[in-house]
């Protein structure tokens, strides 16, 4: 085996011993630009989580749905997550980053997110827990316990770094205080009316 083949060899086994759960899951449909991600929400019957998330932290904007081989039974408990947009030079447009799973809770789900980025490969999954706000426009994340093992550390070259520094401290007040952070990722489209509302601001007729 020449030296190029048994490099390639080598890449080919890294890529099926490091890739995430999640990166080989069939992704349902995807998009590479708001436009098309609000067409693909557009023709489906989407459930409530289901639609273009904004992680405001971060600048990141993705694209969540169902499994499509389960979407017709409706009993399906996991999610992708997917680029739509991003302003992080290290992911790109289409690509699945993560997994949103159901709990025994209706309304808690459990997120899992690549932390790391080498070459073409995403690693290093990590998962919290987060709220569907009553609304339905927003995840409230569960911050982690200090205590707890296998905690996050914080690092600004992980990616998503804003998202992952909620999970860790919560949110300053101005008191200086921490308390749990309000919201982890806010819903864009659809609204709630249809019309392109938020409850977040004011609309002017």
């Amino acid at each position: 085996m020449n030296l190029n083949r048994r490099i390639r060899w080598m890449l080919f086994c890294l890529n099926v011993l490091f890739v995430t759960p999640f990166m080989t899951a069939k992704s349902p449909l995807v998009a590479y630009d708001l436009a098309q991600a609000q067409d693909i929400c557009r023709e489906l019957p989407l459930e409530s989580i289901e639609g273009i998330w904004n992680y405001p932290e971060d600048k990141v904007t993705v694209l969540i749905l169902g499994d499509e081989e389960n979407r017709l039974s409706h009993g399906y408990d996991k999610y992708t997550i997917s680029v739509v947009e991003t302003e992080d030079a290290r992911l790109k447009p289409g690509e699945i980053i993560g997994m949103l799973t159901s709990t025994a809770s209706a309304d808690e789900y459990r997120i899992e997110l690549v932390t790391e980025r080498k070459n073409d490969l995403l690693l290093k999954p990590k998962s919290c827990l987060a709220t569907l706000s009553k609304d339905g426009d927003s995840f409230i994340i569960k911050k982690q316990k200090s205590g707890l093992r296998g905690r996050l550390n914080l690092n600004l070259n992980r990616l998503l770094p804003g998202f992952w520094k909620i999970v860790s401290t919560g949110i300053s007040t101005v008191s200086g205080s921490r308390i749990e952070a309000p919201v982890g990722m806010i819903k864009i489209y659809p609204s709630y009316d249809g019309n392109g509302s938020s409850r977040r601001k004011v609309r002017y007729l």
